[in-house]
């Protein structure tokens, strides 16, 4: 009885090690994103296509530590600045600032609802906010979660610009116009 004592209550000092050294966590943390995160806009014209680079992205991601993966995000939202969206063009750059109406609605902004994990995917539900209009929006992205706490999502997801009342650019009278349907994709790396 001696010696399985031993092997117990070595056990049970160093569970208890861990837990006040920080080891363990049992209360939610934030997540943040590392620097090789990356979200883009590719669409096309009538002349040729483009893509366009988010500068800047604001998420705020809790996390419960230990968590099983489908409830392992406790909530999650996401801001991008819209004059952080860089077309590599300042002229492209000022129309779509000027369609996704950037003076009264600076940031587009997305906040999960609810998620599911499905095998290696993971199905967002939220609101999405582009141009003052919020609409509900569902996206499926790949999903994995390392031993060191580290959350890699990535997808992608297409609509049509007028479904968030934003008229699609057009430029030099008329002559190339903007497609209306725009995908965005994303690549996150969430650190703890």
């Amino acid at each position: 009885m001696k010696k399985m004592l031993k092997p117990i209550t070595a056990i049970a000092t160093l569970a208890g090690f861990a837990v006040i050294t920080g080891f363990v966590s049992l209360s939610p943390r934030n997540l943040s994103l590392a620097p090789s995160s990356r979200l883009w806009i590719d669409g096309k014209s009538s002349v040729k296509s483009f893509s366009c680079s988010a500068t800047k992205v604001d998420v705020a991601v809790l996390a419960e530590p230990g968590a099983p993966a489908a409830d392992l995000v406790a909530n999650a939202s996401l801001t991008v600045p819209v004059a952080s969206l860089d077309c590599r063009n300042g002229t492209m750059n000022d129309h779509m600032q000027k369609a996704l109406k950037a003076k009264t609605n600076p940031q587009i902004s997305w906040r999960m609802t609810s998620y599911r994990v499905d095998g290696a995917n993971v199905v967002m539900n939220g609101k999405l906010s582009i141009a003052g209009k919020e609409n509900p929006i569902e996206l499926t992205a790949t999903g994995s979660a390392e031993s060191n706490g580290t959350i890699r999502v990535k997808g992608s997801k297409e609509f049509k610009m007028t479904e968030f009342g934003v008229k699609p650019p057009s430029l030099m009278m008329g002559t190339m116009k903007v497609k209306d349907a725009v995908k965005v994709s994303f690549d996150f790396v969430l650190n703890p």
